[in-house]
C-alpha cells in the first residue's frame, strides 16, 4: 500500500523537514563562503530561509549572532533542537516582510532561497528591506540558482533527474526532479517526487509538489541588485570561490555590498 500526496505547501509538513535535512542537513560546502566574507569580528547575521539551522548553527558556535528566520514551523522547530548556548534565535517570518527594528552588518541567504521569490515586487521588498536593515558597511551574502544553457535550449521541454538515499533500518528515498523552463517568462518549473519506500511495518509513501523559481541570468541579478541600492564585490561560479562564468556556472554565489545611494 503506497500513500500519494500532493501539495504545493510541503514545506509546512514535518516529512518535508526529514526530507530536506537527509539530503542537505549535513551540506556545509558552502560555509567557506560565508567565512570569507563576513566580517571578523563578532557581530550580528540575519539568515533568510534558515531552514533548519545547518549554517546558521556553525556560525553561532563561531562566535557569531545569528537570527534565522522562515516560513516552515516545522523547519524551525528541528532548527531549535540545540542545547548550546551560542544558539541562534529563529523566528517565522516572511523574507518580503522583515520585522525587525536593529540593523545587520551581514544578511545571508543561502542554498537559492532568493529565486524563490518569483513576483517582481517581492524580490524588490525583500532587497529593499534588507539594504534599510543592514548597517553603513554591511554585506549581503547570497547563493542563486542561475539555468544552463541546456536546459534554455530544451524550451519547456522537462529534464529529469534523480537521487537514491539509503536510510539506516535499510528502507530507501527515491527523488525525482522534472525541470523546464517557462517559454516568454523569466521562471523555470520544478516537480519533486519523493518514493518513501520503507522496510518496517508501514505503508510507503509518495510525495509531489511542483513549484516555481527565478530563471534570471547574471546580467540581470546585477541589474536588480543594483537598483535596490547594492553594488557586488565578487562572484563566485561554485563553492571553490572560482570566479563565475556566464554560461558555465550555475551555481552563483554573490558578496554585495550596501551602496550609499538609497534603493530605487
Amino acid at each position: 500500500m503506497t500513500e500519494k500526496i500532493r501539495t504545493d505547501r510541503i514545506y509546512e509538513h514535518a516529512r518535508y523537514t526529514s526530507l530536506y535535512d537527509l539530503e542537505l542537513g549535513n551540506f556545509l560546502e558552502d560555509l567557506p563562503f560565508y567565512r570569507k566574507h563576513l566580517p571578523t569580528q563578532a557581530c550580528t547575521i540575519l539568515e533568510l530561509g534558515c531552514g533548519s539551522g545547518r549554517i546558521s548553527r556553525p556560525l553561532a558556535a563561531e562566535g557569531y549572532r545569528l537570527i534565522g528566520i522562515d516560513l516552515s514551523f516545522p523547519m524551525l522547530a528541528a532548527a531549535k533542537i540545540n542545547p548550546a548556548a551560542s544558539a541562534p534565535h529563529y523566528a517565522g517570518m516572511d523574507m518580503t516582510a522583515l520585522a525587525f527594528r536593529t540593523t545587520f552588518s551581514a544578511i545571508i541567504a543561502p542554498y537559492n532561497t532568493l529565486n524563490l521569490l518569483t513576483r517582481p515586487e517581492d524580490l524588490r521588498a525583500c532587497l529593499s528591506q534588507s539594504h534599510h536593515l543592514l548597517t553603513e558597511n554591511g554585506i549581503l551574502l547570497l547563493q542563486i540558482y542561475i539555468p544552463d544553457r541546456e536546459l534554455r535550449a530544451l524550451k519547456g521541454k522537462k529534464r529529469f533527474q534523480f537521487q537514491i538515499f539509503d536510510l539506516p533500518d535499510g528502507s530507501k528515498v527515491i527523488k525525482e526532479i522534472l525541470k523546464s523552463t517557462i517559454p516568454q517568462s523569466c521562471l523555470v518549473e520544478i516537480t519533486e517526487q519523493y518514493r518513501l519506500r520503507f522496510r518496517k511495518d508501514q505503508p510507503n509513501e509518495d510525495w509531489q509538489y511542483t513549484y516555481h523559481i527565478l530563471g534570471h541570468e547574471f546580467a540581470q541579478w546585477q541589474e536588480i541588485l543594483a537598483a535596490q541600492g547594492f553594488h557586488i564585490e565578487a562572484a563566485y561560479g561554485g563553492y571553490d570561490l572560482a570566479p563565475f562564468v556566464p554560461e558555465k556556472h550555475t551555481t552563483l554565489l554573490l558578496a554585495a555590498k550596501k551602496s550609499i545611494i538609497s534603493p530605487k
